[in-house]
């Protein structure tokens, strides 16, 4: 009996099918070495921008008293700063069932008002002094009024006692911008002989880290304090997480000095968002600053 021929074309075909699956095979493992696995970015976190100087976020909110001593008040402070552009503004500030400073602008086009109507009022009186920031692009928008990087003695205290002849009944200075000028010893050297030539006292708005502008204040043995929290460096949530930290922090410390400014914003959170609770542990500025030696 003769034999069955045996399908040589079935085997090649078996063959080739095997050599096709080993390529494609390999095809897929070296496109998966190639292609680029995919991380999601991490969104950079946006500067805290405020008091017209661009600042670090960390000094949003002090994390530690640089300069603390021993204060028997307690209690929360309010300094609301940028004074002098907007009356209605100052009305309802001066409206608010607690003490509020009011810090006020010199040459600004309301800033004898502000500051008639905040004493009359009973509330606290300040200069919001304009000093040089670091920023340039803030730089650039310096007037006449700002204490300047490179100024003389006599032109600092020519200034600024110019600007205190603008805004009446002020007891006390606190800088406006200054992000360069408050960190430089001898102008701020000469800012505090005239605070203790007129017997005011001075509060650090501390918008650099490396301000000495606290340090000659108690050098020159004035009354003085430092903010702690700027209250609205955004929108009515960040206000009360801004809110809590000054909780926080007086409940930690025994004292928190907080500046926030005339914004729509704002003053809708002064007036119906901090708690009859809260409102309660708001005291005068003047309390709460470390006492010097000029009356």
């Amino acid at each position: 009996m003769a034999r069955c021929a045996r399908p040589y074309w079935l085997y090649a075909s078996l063959l080739v099918l095997l050599l096709l699956l080993l390529s494609l095979a390999w095809l897929a493992m070296d496109v998966h070495r190639h292609v680029p696995v995919t991380r999601h970015a991490v969104a950079p976190q946006p500067k805290v921008v405020y008091e017209d100087d661009q600042v670090s976020s960390t000094l949003r909110v002090m994390e530690s008293p640089p300069h603390a001593v021993a204060r028997h008040a307690r209690g929360i402070a309010l300094i609301l700063d940028d004074a002098g552009y907007d009356l209605h503004a100052i009305h309802r500030v001066l409206s608010l069932p607690y003490p509020v400073a009011v810090s006020v602008i010199p040459d600004t086009p309301y800033a004898r008002q502000a500051a008639e109507l905040t004493h009359a009022s009973g509330r606290t009186v300040m200069l919001h002094m304009p000093m040089e920031p670091a920023n340039p692009k803030y730089q650039a928008r310096m007037n006449a009024e700002f204490l300047r990087a490179g100024m003389s003695r006599k032109q600092v205290q020519h200034l600024l006692l110019g600007a205190l002849r603008q805004v009446p009944y002020v007891a006390g200075i606190n800088n406006h911008m200054g992000s360069l000028l408050t960190t430089m010893p001898k102008p701020m050297d000469w800012v505090m002989s005239v605070c203790r030539q007129k017997h005011l006292f001075f509060v650090d708005s501390r918008t650099s880290k490396d301000s000495v502008a606290a340090i000659e204040a108690k050098q020159a043995r004035l009354s003085w304090g430092e903010r702690r929290v700027f209250l609205d460096d955004g929108g009515m949530h960040d206000m009360e997480l801004a809110w809590k930290a000054a909780l926080r922090k007086m409940k930690r410390e025994g004292v928190c000095i907080v500046i926030a400014h005339p914004h729509t914003d704002t003053l809708m959170f002064l007036e119906h968002h901090i708690p009859k609770r809260d409102q309660k542990l708001i005291v005068p500025l003047i309390t709460l600053l470390h006492k010097g030696d000029v009356s």
